[in-house]
């Protein structure tokens, strides 16, 4: 019986479209850079092979990472209205790879009070994939990998590891990472939504069977 849901931030609840288009300009002014149209492409690419679409991208041509601006972090239109929906006949968390101040941010987007349970990898020191933040998780929330799903854009992140630990998996087809391949993954997804406002009807299902 699934008694806690637990949620990656970026791309899942947060809108990182801004930020990446920020950075994708930033990185093409660098002497030697391709033209906009191919950088993306690549990019495109790499996300279809489950690779890192900005990050190799940039490898790939020999330029230089450009700073994540979190400040253009906006929360997608349906998360309140997802996350409301779901408070109260679940627990709520969230396990994300995230600087400092995750906590802050939630207040800030004004959906911190949904959450009972805040795993951050800057705060803890250990990052998804590693299975002992979701552990950690667990241990907090009072729970087992059996009573918890996990909801997140990124396969290799928040599907796979998650799936390898027992946990019932959501991979939310949002953002660059949801562009991914699940037939290239060592675990698929138990369910797949291509935006966050759906996943309150797979909830609903489970409740009604539970």
């Amino acid at each position: 019986m699934i008694k806690w849901i637990f949620f990656d931030l970026g791309s899942t609840l947060i809108d990182e479209t801004d930020c990446i288009e920020f950075r994708v300009s930033e990185t093409l002014k660098q002497a030697g850079a391709p033209f906009r149209e191919d950088f993306y492409k690549q990019m495109e690419y790499f996300a279809s092979v489950n690779m890192l679409p900005y990050k190799d991208t940039v490898k790939k041509f020999g330029l230089e990472k450009v700073r994540w601006s979190k400040e253009l972090e906006k929360l997608y239109p349906e998360s309140r209205e997802v996350l409301q929906e779901l408070y109260g006949g679940y627990k709520l968390g969230i396990i994300a790879n995230q600087s400092a101040g995750t906590e802050e941010r939630l207040v800030s987007f004004g959906i911190r009070e949904y959450f009972d349970v805040i795993i951050s990898s800057a705060e803890e020191g250990v990052s998804k994939p590693d299975k002992r933040i979701f552990e950690l998780a667990f241990q907090r929330a009072g729970c087992t990998a059996a009573e918890a799903c996990m909801m997140g854009d990124r396969l290799d992140n928040d599907i796979v590891p998650a799936a390898e630990l027992g946990m019932s998996t959501v991979w939310v087809r949002q953002g660059w990472f949801g562009m991914g391949n699940s037939d290239l993954a060592r675990f698929k997804p138990d369910h797949t939504v291509n935006n966050i406002s759906k996943v309150t009807d797979i909830f609903r299902s489970i409740m009604e069977i539970q």
